[in-house]
């Protein structure tokens, strides 16, 4: 992998990104960590709103992915009476708000401000518990995705079809297909043709909660082709199957190459994330006997009985670079690493040129 392999620029919103990967080796200047962090935390963050039903598992949900909380504990949580404001940025990339509205409340009531609530929103998150009755449900969406629209037509609109853990495979694709059906069809026939939907299955018991929040925030992040982009040539130029960048705390992805998601291997890179840190936290306290050891010369390598590999690095303080990869391929570790210093720089040089334009914004 060379400068001239990625030397064009890529247009994201309306600042250019130099995507271009550096000549030399090494891992670039040590203050990587703040271009990153500067970068995003300058922005106005996102909002996210999560609505639905009583008892829909949306406070469950929340809890799992961003507070590291066990499934198993969410059973003993009350339920939300008031609009709960999370502020994701402690010590994540992801970087955004999450509204939690308790669903006894009808908030499209007109003694409430919809306008408040979705006008300055990015995202709005309707969970639809897949084992209850969902006739209640599907209406209180119809409801809140036509007022959303109405309000800020380029809001997202993502639907969680929770609690499948419960339900047979097949079962599954039937509520899907069901909750798709009717939604779609109850917008078109109320003329909202052009408010798109997107679905997924999702349970606090797996992987697929994450899998699905990934995705959400994926759209919430304008440098998202620039990554894929920069993650393709990575993979294209070092024989590696699949790349995911995560984010460590939520265990997020915010990106990663085109090549079709299998669950299974976003599974196990997701656990390989659980493994490091975990072992990071217990034997690598750093010299001032706080925190963990993940840092820069973080580096994991797992051989599979299936001959593969999976290849952790550090990216920075809060993204790690999983790989999966075959051991012949591995074999050529070298030049795997040195396209990956290549990668972290390009990396670097996307949020530091974001992290420049927002600075001449203000």
């Amino acid at each position: 992998m060379s400068a001239s392999d990625y030397s064009e620029e890529e247009q994201y919103g309306s600042y250019s990104v130099v995507g271009s990967f550096p000549r030399e080796y090494g891992y670039g200047q040590n203050d990587s960590d703040d271009v990153v962090t500067s970068a995003v935390v300058s922005e106005s963050k996102p909002r996210i709103l999560l609505m639905g039903l009583r008892r829909g598992g949306k406070s469950s949900i929340k809890n799992v992915v961003f507070h590291k909380m066990s499934p198993n504990e969410t059973l003993f949580l009350e339920s939300t009476n008031k609009i709960m404001k999370d502020e994701i940025e402690n010590s994540s990339f992801v970087q955004f708000q999450i509204w939690d509205f308790p669903g006894q409340i009808d908030f499209l009531h007109p003694s409430f401000d919809a306008d408040g609530i979705f006008g300055g929103a990015q995202a709005v998150v309707f969970v639809i518990d897949s084992q209850d009755d969902y006739q209640e449900a599907l209406q209180k969406l119809h409801l809140t995705a036509t007022k959303a629209h109405s309000i800020n037509p380029n809001m997202k609109c993502e639907v969680f079809i929770h609690k499948v853990d419960g339900l047979s495979d097949d079962h599954k694709m039937e509520v899907q297909r069901d909750i798709h059906q009717r939604a779609t069809e109850d917008l078109a026939d109320a003329g909202y043709e052009n408010l798109h939907l997107s679905f997924y299955l999702t349970s606090i018991y797996d992987h697929s909660i994450f899998e699905a929040f990934s995705k959400v925030v994926q759209k919430l992040i304008p440098q998202l082709p620039t990554l894929e982009n920069l993650l393709n040539i990575l993979i294209s130029n070092s024989g590696i199957e699949k790349a995911f960048l995560f984010d460590v705390i939520s265990k997020i992805y915010i990106a990663t190459d085109s090549s079709p998601v299998d669950m299974q291997s976003y599974e196990i890179c997701c656990d390989m994330i659980d493994v490091v840190i975990d072992v990071s936290c217990i034997y690598g306290l750093q010299e001032n006997g706080k925190g963990s050891a993940y840092d820069s010369k973080t580096a994991s390598i797992i051989k599979l009985n299936n001959s593969m590999i999976l290849y952790l690095r550090e990216v920075n303080r809060f993204l790690a670079l999983v790989c999966l990869l075959r051991e012949d391929s591995f074999e050529k570790r070298g030049l795997i690493d040195y396209n990956f210093h290549c990668f972290r720089q390009a990396i670097q040089e996307v949020f530091e040129v974001r992290r420049r334009a927002l600075t001449r914004g203000k």
